[in-house]
């Protein structure tokens, strides 16, 4: 079979690429040809990273500035999706006008994963949920997730009856596979994260090392800032004599950093990211996939849930029993290694059972 996956390419994002890329090879090792649309949500593409209550004209220099600063980092990403994604077309588009005629290449279309399904990201696009497939093109959920529990007026509405029309749901989280049985009637699997389903040795095989993943050290990586979680982790790392790799950041905070035990990997390429979680000893953290690939390499993790939109991680902390893991406040971070032996047997069995979902 021919298929085309729509998600979120030409993100600088590490979840978002790593995720695209692990379901496409995935489709692949199955027998089949399976292509990234390239095409992107324009209002994700110009808000994600800027303050929606700036006015239009501070929105741009933000936009800009932040381009200036990590032009490093957008190449990183780029020269990575080079190597390792298949697109069609080979140049992005953002008209979605476009979509059905390209609909047609392909047997099935798969949707997912990571937060395709959010109408505050895509500002309700429903071209992620495959409204462009014709007749004979096979609508397929793979992972997607809502990523919020709470919804704009009107948006259940409107993509109900195009739930219906899927030959195949799933999603990612619990929330997600109520909601869309809710609104169809239909039985919605729950799998797993797309980069799951990839071995961990072939993700090792992606890595490249970083000058500061040398000796012991915590990698601190968030996607939302917290003062509270990064306090914890100096404290953490003061008290057990380790040196703390934090991703992201710009030059001009870097520069600003007086504390010797503090060292930022600016503009890491997701190569280097991988090998920067592979190799830590301790990883903090409230990303998803942040946690994801920490379990997946099985690292020491400590994960701070986001009040907003906890629900993802909390899940996975559950199914494998780690909510002596989450940093909650009040409570102290205590010195422990996770127990992987007892965790092995339920990754495999729901690893299993993703991919027997995406075969069939």
């Amino acid at each position: 079979m021919k298929i085309g996956i729509l998600t979120f390419p030409n993100s600088v994002s590490y979840g978002a690429c790593l995720q695209m890329i692990a379901l496409q090879n995935t489709v692949r090792h199955m027998g089949h040809e399976a292509e990234i649309l390239n095409y992107y949500n324009p209002y994700m593409k110009a808000e994600k990273h800027t303050d929606k209550g700036c006015n239009p004209l501070k929105r741009a220099i933000k936009r800009r500035v932040r381009l200036l600063l990590h032009r490093r980092l957008y190449r990183n990403f780029h020269r990575f999706e080079q190597r390792h994604v298949s697109y069609y077309p080979t140049r992005a588009f953002t008209d979605k006008r476009r979509l059905p005629e390209i609909a047609q290449r392909y047997d099935a279309v798969i949707c997912g994963s990571d937060q395709v399904w959010c109408p505050y990201i895509t500002d309700m696009d429903i071209s992620y949920f495959l409204d462009f497939c014709g007749e004979t093109t096979k609508r397929v959920a793979y992972a997607p997730s809502f990523g919020v529990v709470k919804f704009p007026d009107g948006f259940e509405e409107q993509i109900a009856p195009e739930l219906q029309k899927f030959h195949a749901l799933s999603a990612r989280e619990l929330p997600g596979k109520e909601m869309v049985e809710r609104l169809t009637g239909r039985e919605t699997a729950l799998v797993v994260d797309p980069t799951w389903l990839v071995e961990a040795a072939d993700w090792a095989a992606m890595e490249q090392p970083h000058p500061a993943a040398t000796g012991d050290y915590i990698l601190y990586f968030v996607v939302n800032k917290s003062s509270e979680l990064l306090a914890r982790c100096k404290a953490f790392a003061k008290q057990h004599g380790l040196k703390v790799v934090m991703v992201g950041g710009n030059p001009i905070s870097a520069a600003k950093n007086k504390d010797p035990m503090l060292s930022y990997a600016l503009d890491v390429g997701p190569e280097q990211w991988l090998y920067l979680v592979h190799h830590a000893q301790y990883v903090f953290t409230n990303s998803f996939h942040g946690m994801a690939f920490s379990v997946l390499f099985e690292r020491n993790l400590y994960v701070q849930v986001p009040s907003h939109n906890g629900s993802r991680l909390r899940q996975v902390l559950e199914r494998f029993g780690l909510e002596d893991r989450e940093v909650c406040e009040g409570v102290d971070v205590t010195e422990s290694a996770v127990d992987y032996t007892r965790i092995r047997a339920t990754f495999a069995q729901l690893k299993e059972q993703s991919l027997a979902y995406l075969e069939n």
